[in-house]
């Protein structure tokens, strides 16, 4: 991957769609009740899976070869 690969979309898109989904379910349990409670603790958890997720699949970093 070169560095022209890393746009503010490649960087920033997963970050952002975990925040707003917390938020969303932060809020939605906070104000109503029954179902929302639900929904908002599984959108609470999609942080914690995805960060799971990203530790066990992580690859190791390499540098190139070098060149001579």
């Amino acid at each position: 991957m070169s560095r022209g690969d890393l746009g503010p979309v490649r960087i920033f898109g997963a970050p952002l769609v975990l925040a707003v989904l917390s938020l969303v379910g932060l809020v939605g349990a906070l104000l109503a009740d029954g179902a929302w409670d639900w929904i908002g603790a599984g959108l609470l958890t999609t942080t914690f899976v995805a960060v799971a997720r990203a530790r066990l699949t992580r690859r190791a970093w390499r540098s190139p070869p070098a060149r001579d």
